[in-house]
């Protein structure tokens, strides 16, 4: 499945860069988006920047991939940033413990009218036989709730 989410900020690209790795900004993103037990770690000097960031949060799969899917999950992604043309661009990979799922994409801020643009894309798949395109339909329609969510949060804080 892919997943396709593209806002609009009004802050230039250097400020939202600053938004999308700063351990502050990081935090205050998180603790917004819900969960548990948020754990942010940085390393490298802007815009060269590598983020790890763990969590727990909550799940309502459908009954037919509960068997795969727990109510709490145990989710961990790492962001590595570098520029990108006149904007930057990170790589994502989202793990979510026991869970058959593949999640790779990226995430670019891009110079735009009026401030800049985020956008993410990404690939979600799972091997199951049979239940792999519901797990991945799941976790695709889960990660386009928080990107919505999380560009809120950024718009507010832009």
């Amino acid at each position: 499945m892919k997943v396709h989410v593209k806002h609009t900020l009004k802050t230039d690209v250097a400020s939202a860069l600053k938004l999308c790795t700063d351990q502050k900004h990081q935090e205050t993103i998180y603790d917004r988006l819900g969960g548990s037990d948020v754990s942010i770690k940085r390393d490298g000097r802007s815009p060269n920047v590598r983020l790890r960031i763990s969590r727990k949060e909550p799940a309502s799969p459908p009954a037919a991939i509960r068997k795969f899917v727990p109510s709490t999950n145990e989710v961990s992604h790492t962001e590595d940033w570098g520029a990108d043309g006149d904007g930057y661009s990170a790589d994502l990979d989202i793990d979510i413990k026991g869970v058959p799922v593949k999640i790779r994409g990226t995430k670019a801020l891009q110079p735009a009218k009026g401030g800049c643009t985020v956008e993410w894309n990404f690939d979600v798949s799972s091997g199951v036989p049979l239940l792999g395109g519901m797990l991945a339909s799941f976790a695709g329609g889960e990660i386009e709730k928080k990107l919505d969510a999380e560009a809120k949060i950024l718009k507010s804080l832009a």
